[in-house]
C-alpha cells in the first residue's frame, strides 16, 4: 500500500511538473508573440519614417533644383523675349536700390578663374550654397550633412538620415521665380565667375518678404535679412547639359537619385 501511495504521489508530482511546463510555455509563447508584434510595429514605424524622409527630400530637391527638361524648354524660348528680359533687368540693375547696385550687400568676394561672368536672364549656374539667418541658423543648404523637416510623424519631426550633398542648378532670371530661390540669391550670384566664392546679405524685400516661410532646415521669420555663401562650380549659356559635362553619379533631384558623385564636382569651364 505504501508503494501505491508513493506511485500516486509520483504521478501527481509529474502532472504538476507538466502543468507548470505548459503554463511556462504558454507565457513564453505570449511574450514571444508580443515581442514579435512590438518589433513589427517598430519596423513599420521606421519604414514609414524613411518613406516620409524620402518624400521630404524629394520635395527639397523639387524646390531647390530645376529639372533638365524644364530648363531645355526655357532655352527653346525666342531670342526676342530674351532680349526684352535682358534689357528690363539691365534697367532695374542700373537703378540701384542700395547695397552694391544689385540690392544686395557683398560681404566677401573671391574672384574665380572663369573667363566670363554670370549674367541674367539666360545664364544657368551650378552652385553650392548655404543660407543663414542673422543668428547663424542655417535655413537652406546644398552641402548636406543636416537632418531636415519631414511630415511623416507630424509637425516638428525630422529625418532619420542626413541630407546628401547636391549642388543646385539656378537660372539667373528673377522674372521666372522658383520656390525657395529668392530674387536676392539670383542677384547676388550675378557677376560671379567659375571658381568664385561670394558671401552677401539679402534684404527682406529681395528675400522672403513680410511673411514667415518654412524651409527644410528652419523657419525663416518675417522680414528676415538673409546671408548666403555661394561657390560657383559651372556656368552655361547654352543649356543644362553643359553644367554636368564629365560628371557621373550625381542626379538633378528626386528621392532615389544617385548622389555618390555630387561631392566630387570641382569648378570647371
Amino acid at each position: 500500500m505504501g508503494a501505491s501511495v508513493a506511485a500516486r504521489g509520483a504521478v501527481s508530482t509529474a502532472r504538476g511538473a507538466v502543468g507548470r511546463r505548459a503554463r511556462f510555455a504558454r507565457r513564453a509563447s505570449t511574450k514571444s508573440r508580443a515581442h514579435v508584434a512590438r518589433s513589427s510595429a517598430e519596423d513599420n514605424d521606421r519604414d514609414e519614417r524613411r518613406v516620409g524622409d524620402s518624400r521630404a527630400e524629394e520635395t527639397v530637391d523639387r524646390r531647390r533644383v530645376v529639372v533638365t527638361a524644364a530648363l531645355a524648354a526655357i532655352f527653346a524660348s525666342s531670342s526676342s523675349s530674351s532680349s526684352r528680359g535682358r534689357n528690363a533687368y539691365a534697367a532695374e540693375d542700373a537703378s540701384g536700390g542700395g547695397g552694391d547696385g544689385r540690392g544686395v550687400r557683398t560681404v566677401r568676394d573671391e574672384t574665380g578663374f572663369g573667363s566670363k561672368e554670370a549674367r541674367a536672364p539666360r545664364d544657368l549656374v551650378l552652385v553650392e550654397y548655404q543660407g543663414t539667418l542673422s543668428d547663424g541658423t542655417v535655413f537652406d543648404t546644398t552641402l548636406g550633412g543636416m537632418v531636415f523637416a519631414t511630415n511623416s510623424a507630424g509637425v516638428g519631426s525630422v529625418s532619420i538620415d542626413k541630407a546628401a550633398k547636391r549642388p543646385a542648378v539656378i537660372r539667373l532670371d528673377v522674372g521666372n521665380p522658383v520656390p525657395g530661390v529668392p530674387p536676392g540669391l539670383i542677384k547676388g550670384i550675378e557677376g560671379m565667375r567659375v571658381g568664385g566664392k561670394r558671401t552677401f546679405e539679402v534684404p527682406p524685400e529681395l528675400g522672403f518678404g513680410s511673411s514667415a516661410v518654412r524651409s527644410p532646415y528652419a523657419t525663416v521669420p518675417a522680414d528676415s535679412t538673409l546671408t548666403y555663401e555661394v561657390t560657383l562650380l559651372r556656368l552655361s549659356s547654352t543649356g543644362p547639359d553643359a553644367l554636368f559635362k564629365g560628371v557621373s553619379r550625381c542626379g538633378l533631384g528626386g528621392a532615389n537619385t544617385i548622389n555618390d558623385g555630387c561631392g566630387e564636382i570641382e569648378p570647371s569651364e
